[in-house]
């Protein structure tokens, strides 16, 4: 990273412009000697830090609130994230690391500290350092006299034994877990949820898990994924729905919410352990944004701009430093978001109850939203009008973490920083004048508590008998119920069973309910009859979760089985969504007419249809059949929908048995329901070729073929006429797979034309790739010379998806039929790492070693580029042309590569480095990977979104393709950045220098 940094900076063209400070000389004819941008930076004024007093004084507060200093340096520093323990003692994660990678020879290793009120005011006054040497410690959460503490590669377990108040007792539980060397994307927030795990995020780094113990287990993907921990069986944990970057909150029921840098606030809506069920299942992505306004919305910043930021502004003001002068004015919008956290206290005015926060530490504030139920989704509203929750105007103020207090109040954790940005994204010509670690001997932790709060005893849980805990569970406080069933869990009391059964059939409080049915879970003593009486509860969300809490009885239990299926006339739609994921761990008819039931009346909604789905790995042909019978709803279009996804997945899972059922439905159906028979046909006969398709044709019997044959006559005809528009030519096209490769090769062979529209061309490729004939391939190559570039690399992406089609490709290429230069230097990269040794060596033996040197080369031939006047208006066509497949820009071009403008952020030269040389650095969401199906074909691309059951991958063309993981025979990274090398085949120096000029124009 050192080398990274120097090399951009030694690669800053210095120019002569007006001094920032506005100072010019009076005699117009005199000579001055305008100071150049190092000199100017050389100068940059710091930005003083602020005692813990002095700082807290410059908080402006929601009128209802007051702020309460209650831990700071020397006593901590640098607070990443804080759990309490069972006595309201206070375990810190401290952070010095951050951006520390940035500075020469830095040492400081992360370190906890226990904090404790030894007199009771409110204030922690005594430290003991509970562990040190630790590397980049993010999360941390108290279980049995000890913490789990996240700290990638690994989930730690420490534990004081002695009683002397620092831990002895250090082991690895899980390893694997990502890290992200700018620092914003390590796993966080560990969480104890009432279902007696705890929750954590992966973020954005992911990861291969492994338990420590099992070294010689195979390893898990976390990507994209958050972990559930049962810590009195850590080698169990298990993957669930995950999103977002730094914070992760649960409210009273268990509703997860994420963050990242420039998303407030998205909630997860489904748990996609229930979607692995249904291994054919293609389900959208998790996370769901519930700001109204996105990444867009408004914020009401009170602190200055920081002074690199208004000389950068006055630089390219004054025509210095290219680029836009941003008005001058800070941040309005969530660059820094993090923290979420749901208010789960009683000591705050009722209204704040279930409020949504979240910190944005480039912008100094916390932000507030209410949550209002959408169907079965959450909005999140802005609380304060034209204002924050919580702003300072201290730019050292940094809130990074929030967390409810035993007391009822709010703590926010400010790491307190000259710099929040990672050090890689300021601007080079600055960095070396600043200190990027600037503040890590300082850090604060605040108490947010309504005016005229007085100070409650401290807890003292872990002297509580377990029946003291148990009426816990009715506490107002959401951090008292969290933590008497954390305790009563480590416990594992049964004695108390009668307690916990009083509390969840006859407490006034629903969450202290529901949070009883957990505990008797927990302890193994939570019986029929008191789920039964749950499943019953006049509040919704007991019901909802009464039936989670069936779902481990079910097959045993044929009472609770009947009790299910009659609730599918819930009167609240979220207790008939779980409904619709609980009725997956039962089976027989009667669970898939209770699944029918819900689709007829529920199924317009996609997240229902995704949750009927998930329940049918089996069952599928019966429910298809229950459905079709109703000719009103198989005549809506999520009706004729449902039936379509449940006959594809039906076809991809080849079972005779529920194949028969979809015949049958077909010669039940009509005249009028002719198109619905095509669309069953097609969806079921898609994944099958060759003897397969045909043993389901002749089962069949004349109607389903009859059905095919007209299919296929008239896509044909369709995709034979010059005349239709070339959308509906195209999806015709994709419809000729059903057809054997004989039967449309001379079809294709014309639609490969290259005076055929480019999206014809693309889908006549796309149908190729569907068979793995040699022929198939050869009628790529023979098309290759009229293929336009981006063709080119549609057909590249064809022919390397089977390795027998890799070696026609490399035939032509050494026959000449086909330039080297026309595959992508990422692909040939690609293919050098090629699972098929034998055809890696090929590759090498063609096309030799791209070196290092090759890269420094070529960036050193473009240096010209940062000094030559470039043209914003020509650039944007440049980015559009060569940019927009990737990069999405003033509303051009697709929003899958990195953030341009916060590339721009770190000077031009860091721009064109990241165009010249994209593997210099690569975060982990942009790695390329390599993945082999187990048909022997192979795609390569991004992993753009992906949940339990399958992949989607953003391949080199710009093309995406869903995968099943039970598809999948192996993945890998390639280490390589999916922006490709050699792009600078396609813009010479000027249009560089325009690319760079536009860039650097916009707002």
């Amino acid at each position: 990273m050192r080398f990274l940094l120097s090399s951009i900076v030694a690669s800053i063209v210095v120019l002569v412009a007006i001094s920032w400070t506005g100072s010019v000389a009076q005699d117009p004819d005199a000579v001055t000697e305008v100071p150049s941008i190092d000199e100017q930076a050389a100068n940059l004024k710091r930005v003083p830090a602020r005692g813990p007093e002095e700082s807290r004084k410059l908080i402006e507060l929601n009128g209802d609130f007051q702020i309460e200093l209650v831990a700071s340096e020397p006593l901590i520093h640098d607070p990443a994230a804080i759990d309490f323990d069972e006595n309201g003692r206070i375990y810190v994660a401290q952070l010095p690391e951050y951006n520390g990678y940035a500075v020469e020879d830095f040492e400081e290793s992360g370190s906890i500290h226990l904090l404790s009120d030894t007199d009771g005011d409110g204030r922690y006054d005594e430290r003991t350092v509970f562990a040190d040497k630790l590397d980049y410690p993010t999360a941390i959460a108290c279980w049995d006299g000890g913490l789990f503490v996240g700290a990638a590669p690994d989930l730690l377990y420490l534990k004081d034994t002695d009683g002397d108040g620092k831990a002895d007792t250090r082991r690895v539980v899980i390893t694997g877990f990502g890290k992200d060397k700018a620092g914003e994307a390590h796993l966080n927030s560990i969480r104890w949820g009432f279902d007696n795990r705890f929750h954590f995020s992966t973020s954005l780094s992911g990861g291969d898990l492994q338990v420590r113990e099992e070294q010689a287990s195979q390893a898990v993907s976390s990507r994209n994924r958050g972990v559930i921990l049962d810590p009195r069986n850590p080698a169990g944990f298990e993957l669930t729905s995950g999103g977002g970057q730094h914070g992760m909150s649960m409210d009273n029921w268990g509703r997860k919410f994420v963050c990242s840098n420039s998303v407030p606030a998205q909630t997860l809506m489904y748990d996609d352990r229930y979607v692995a069920r249904n291994p054919y299942l293609q389900a959208p992505a998790v996370a769901r944004d519930i700001a109204p306004d996105g990444k867009f919305t408004r914020l009401f910043r009170i602190s200055p701009p920081e002074p690199w930021r208004a000389l950068r502004t006055e630089l390219r003001r004054t025509g210095q430093f290219r680029g836009s002068d941003e008005g001058g004015k800070p941040f309005g919008f969530f660059t820094g978001a993090t923290g979420i956290t749901v208010y789960r206290g009683d000591a705050w005015p009722q209204k704040y109850h279930g409020n949504l926060l979240v910190g944005d530490v480039a912008n100094n504030l916390v932000y507030r939203a209410t949550l209002e139920t959408d169907g079965l989704g959450l909005v999140a509203r802005r609380a304060d009008e034209d204002r924050e929750f919580l702003a300072s105007r201290d730019i050292w103020f940094r809130p990074v973490q929030m967390a409810n207090a035993p007391d009822g109040t709010l703590y926010i954790l400010d790491i307190c920083r000259e710099l929040i940005e990672g050090a890689a994204f300021l601007p080079p010509e600055f960095l070396k004048y600043l200190d990027p670690v600037s503040g890590n001997d300082r850090g604060r932790i605040y108490r947010i508590a309504p005016r005229g709060f007085k100070q409650p005893p401290p807890p003292r849980l872990g002297a509580a008998s377990s029946q003291e805990l148990v009426s816990l569970l009715e506490s107002s406080n959401g951090w008292h119920r969290d933590t008497a069933s954390r305790l009563l869990y480590q416990r594992q009391d049964a004695t108390v069973t009668a307690e916990l059964e009083k509390v969840a059939l006859t407490s006034d409080l629903a969450e202290g309910r529901m949070a009883a049915l957990y505990s008797l879970d927990g302890l193994g003593t939570l019986s029929e009859r008191i789920l039964l009486q749950a499943l019953a509860d006049h509040a919704p969300l007991v019901r909802n979760h009464a039936l989670k809490l069936t779902e481990s009885q079910l097959a045993t239990s044929p009472g609770l089985v009947a009790a299910i299926c009659n609730m599918t006339d819930d009167s609240d739609i979220r207790v008939r969504y779980q409904l619709a994921f609980s009725l997956g761990a039962a089976e027989g008819r009667a669970r898939n007419r209770a699944l029918a039931d819900i689709a007829l009346h529920d199924s317009a909604d996609s997240w229902m249809a995704l949750a009927i789905q998930s329940s049918l790995d089996r069952g599928a042909g019966d429910m298809l059949g229950l459905l079709a019978r109703d000719p009103v709803y198989r005549a809506t279009g999520h009706g004729s929908q449902l039936l379509v996804n449940l006959a594809g997945q039906i076809g991809k899972a080849n079972r005779s048995n529920e194949i028969a059922r979809v015949i049958t439905t077909l010669g039940e159906l009509g005249e009028d329901d002719a198109s619905l028979s095509k669309q069953l046909v097609e969806a079921l006969l898609v994944s099958q070729q060759g003897e397969a398709r045909d043993r389901i044709l002749a089962a069949a019997g004349g109607k389903a073929a009859g059905i095919l044959m007209q299919l296929l006559a008239e896509a044909t005809a369709v995709a034979s006429d010059d005349k239709q528009p070339a959308e509906k030519r195209s999806e015709a096209i994709r419809s000729l797979q059903l057809a054997s490769l004989d039967e449309i090769k001379p079809l294709i062979a014309r639609l490969l034309d290259f005076r055929q529209p480019g999206s014809v061309q693309a889908a006549a490729l796309e149908t190729l790739g569907d068979y793995n004939q040699p022929a198939a391939a050869s009628l790529i190559l023979d098309n290759w010379q009229g293929m336009s570039p981006s063709l080119r690399a549609t057909a590249a992406e064809t022919l390397m998806s089977r390795p027998s089609w890799v070696h026609l490709l490399l035939d032509a290429i050494q026959q000449n039929r086909i330039k080297r230069g026309d595959l992508d230097p990422l692909r040939v990269e690609l293919l050098k790492q090629h699972p098929d040794a034998a055809l890696a060596k090929r590759v090498m033996q063609l096309f030799g070693d791209a070196s290092l040197a090759r890269r420094q080369e070529v960036i050193q031939q473009y240096q010209p580029a940062l000094s030559a006047e470039g043209d914003p208006t020509t650039g944007k066509l440049v980015f559009k042309k060569v940019c927009s497949a990737c990069h999405k820009l003033e509303g051009v071009g697709q929003d899958v590569g990195a953030d341009l403008k916060a590339v721009r952020n770190r000077g031009l030269a860091a721009v064109m480095l990241n165009v010249l040389d994209p593997n210099r650095e690569v975060k982990p969401m942009y790695l390329t990977y390599i993945l082999i199906t187990d048909d022997g074909r192979s795609l390569t691309g991004m992993i753009q979104q992906e949940n339990a059951n399958s992949l989607q991958i953003r391949r080199p063309d710009g093309t995406t393709v869903d995968v099943q993981r039970n598809q999948i025979d192996a993945i890998r990274s390639s280490g390589l950045s999916f922006m490709p090398e050699g792009l600078e085949k396609q813009l010479d120096l000027q249009a560089m220098a325009d690319l760079l000029a536009y860039l650097d124009s916009i707002r």
